[in-house]
């Protein structure tokens, strides 16, 4: 999980959309609900929510490969 400061990071830095897949991407990163859950409380689709987590997921990888830290996954 990462806290809300760095989930608005990095959604700034992957231009994450507002809207229910980024509610439901936080959901899952900062409140560690589980996707299908997720999706459902904001009215998304399942489907939605892992391309959206997908995309949080590789643009924190490339981060952490740019700042030379090791790889954390959410």
């Amino acid at each position: 999980m990462i806290d809300s400061k760095q989930f608005d990071a990095l959604a700034d830095l992957i231009r994450l959309r507002v809207g229910a897949s980024q509610d439901a991407a936080r959901l899952v990163l900062v409140e560690g609900l589980a996707p299908g859950e997720a999706a459902r409380r904001v009215g998304a689709t399942p489907q939605a929510v892992s391309n959206v987590l997908a995309s949080c997921r590789k643009g924190l990888k490339l981060a952490q490969q740019v700042c030379g830290m090791p790889e954390r996954t959410l």
